[in-house]
C-alpha cells in the first residue's frame, strides 16, 4: 500500500479529476481544498497579495496504481506547463 500526495493550485484541480478519471484510477481520495504555500511557482497564500490557493489530493492505493497517476499528472501537466504540480508517493 502506497500514500500518494498531489499539490496544485486549485485552479486545475477539475483536470486533475478527468485526467485521473481518464486512467481509469480509482477515485477513492481525500481532498484538503485550501492549501497555502510556496514552491518553485507563484506563492498561493490566499491573501491579498497572493490570492490563489493550493489543494491537496491523498490517494491510497497499490503500486501498480502509480504508473497510471502518473500518465495522468503528466496529461494535466503537458495542458499547464507553467503550474507546479507536487507529486508525492510515501
Amino acid at each position: 500500500m502506497k500514500r500518494v500526495e498531489i499539490i496544485a493550485a486549485q485552479a486545475i484541480l477539475d483536470d486533475v479529476l478527468e485526467a485521473m478519471e481518464h486512467y481509469q484510477v480509482p477515485m477513492h481520495y481525500t481532498i484538503i481544498p485550501a492549501a497555502h504555500g510556496r514552491g518553485n511557482t507563484i506563492p498561493k497564500l490566499g491573501d491579498d497579495v497572493w490570492p490563489e490557493e493550493n489543494f491537496i489530493m491523498i490517494i491510497y492505493c497499490e503500486e501498480d496504481l502509480l504508473s497510471a497517476i502518473e500518465q495522468a499528472l503528466e496529461l494535466v501537466k503537458k495542458k499547464y506547463d507553467h503550474e507546479g504540480i507536487g507529486y508525492f508517493v510515501l
